[in-house]
């Protein structure tokens, strides 16, 4: 596991940097919209056409999963890696769990910097009420993008090219059922559901190391 950290630290810490950029810009976006415009009419504003003052993070919680994914199994598949790897005396299931935990625990711990670092936008600008849909609205981005992620190693390890290809195209629709919402807690009465199809994505993870493992022996 130390492994995996030692190959996608600096991918992680450039990631972390541009989240927090990112919420720091719409904190100072909307600190000068309330200098120039009443704080009652701007909230007012929100509330009745539901603007979500930080759509700019659902972007980047995305590509954070994304890009996450790749740097960290590209070069497993690109330099056969994987394939060494899986030639050890150990259960490809326990390897690929061992792999991608690490990813899934950075994505973790980079969603609760933004979770926080909103909270404290929200709380101190807005009324309470925004910091509740707050919650709700960015929830489902944020599985999004660890399904976003599984779904990048499903289809870097997946070695059948027909498999791989269906792969991405069932990843395109998944992934985008997170993001199509629109407005302040567009799925809050979705989120268990989100979570179970998180969970089964995760799971192909297991069947494409099958299918890898099967094809090098």
């Amino acid at each position: 596991m130390y492994k995996e950290w030692l190959k996608i630290k600096w991918i992680v810490v450039g990631l972390a940097l541009i989240n927090v950029l990112v919420i720091l810009n719409i904190y100072l976006d909307l600190s000068n919209t309330f200098k120039e415009l009443a704080a009652n009419s701007v909230v007012g504003q929100f509330q009745a056409y539901e603007i979500v003052f930080y759509y700019d993070i659902k972007n980047i919680i995305l590509v954070t999963g994304l890009l996450l994914g790749v740097f960290q199994f590209f070069p497993e598949i690109s330099q056969s890696r994987l394939k060494l790897t899986f030639h050890l005396p150990v259960k490809e299931n326990k390897l690929m769990l061992q792999m991608t935990s690490v990813g899934v625990f950075i994505l973790l711990l980079i969603f609760i910097i933004d979770a926080f670092l909103l909270s404290i936008v929200c709380i101190k600008l807005l009324p309470k009420e925004f910091f509740d849909s707050m919650l709700m609205t960015t929830l489902p981005w944020y599985v999004g993008s660890i399904v976003t992620y599984c779904w990048v190693i499903i289809i870097f390890v997946e070695p059948n090219w027909t498999k791989r290809i269906i792969s991405i195209f069932l990843a395109l629709g998944i992934i985008s059922l997170f993001y199509a919402g629109s407005g302040f807690s567009a799925y809050s009465n979705s989120i268990f559901y989100f979570i179970l199809l998180a969970v089964f994505c995760s799971a192909i993870i297991f069947l494409s190391a099958y299918n890898f493992k099967r094809g090098i022996c």
